[in-house]
């Protein structure tokens, strides 16, 4: 997903905003309110993991959507799904509408996969907190200078394909079949979950299967019923 998500360019990069076809992973549909149900809710659905048949992933929604002649455009902040950007905070500045794209994307990495939030409410009282995940180290210079707090700081999206590139390529392929596991879990399981980790990595090995299979070129052999989405981006004439 992160290749993918580099990729796109919109300006509601967030997380109600990316969505992906299961049909491959669920050739048979799940139930629309248990997805670990089938859809007559009587039993468990035939599925695969993103490895097996990885999914495609569409960015969607274009109602925030504005056409620019120029990179270096000014226009007035939009306080899409993510209202964290530091350029919301600026009462009746404008700002580059690209830079702040590039900190939707940052922060959708940082706090949907370096962080997890975790809501509840305990007598009456909201609270959330953070559950840091181990596995994404090598995402972290890469989100801080996305997510830097001046926007001329941050780079193009061309600057941010090439170096996720290169991030990709310099990990080892033990590393990218790791397992991504809570610092907050107990040894026990975190070793149950290295221990399936490992009997599931022998058996993609034995099938000759990538670590990072690709949604287009990968034959997983049925393509089931997608529902597909285009996405209108931002557009400039240098």
């Amino acid at each position: 997903m992160l290749g993918t998500i580099t990729e796109g360019r919109l300006r509601d990069c967030t997380e109600k905003n990316i969505m992906l076809d299961p049909s491959g992973m669920y050739p048979k549909g799940f139930h629309p309110v248990r997805i670990d149900r089938s859809r007559d809710f009587k039993g468990k659905p035939p599925q695969y993991n993103r490895t097996q048949r990885p999914p495609r992933y569409y960015l969607i929604s274009s109602s925030l959507t504005r056409q620019y002649n120029t990179r270096n455009a000014l226009d007035e902040p939009l306080r899409s799904g993510d209202k964290s950007a530091p350029e919301h905070w600026q009462p009746g500045r404008r700002c580059n509408p690209f830079r702040t794209d590039i900190y939707y994307l940052g922060d959708l990495v940082r706090e949907r996969f370096m962080k997890v939030i975790l809501l509840g409410l305990v007598c009456f009282v909201a609270y959330r907190t953070f559950q840091t995940y181990n596995g994404f180290e090598f995402m972290e210079d890469l989100v801080k200078l996305m997510t830097h707090e001046v926007p001329v700081v941050r780079p193009r999206i061309e600057d941010v394909v090439k170096r996720f590139s290169r991030i990709r390529e310099s990990l080892s392929v033990a590393k990218l079949r790791s397992p991504i596991t809570s610092r907050w879990d107990s040894s026990i399981i975190t070793a149950f979950r290295c221990t399936s980790q490992a009997i599931r990595t022998v058996r993609y090995i034995i099938s000759q299967k990538p670590a990072i299979p690709d949604p287009i070129t990968d034959n997983w052999g049925c393509h089931g019923q997608g529902i597909y989405f285009t996405v209108e981006v931002e557009t400039y004439d240098d």
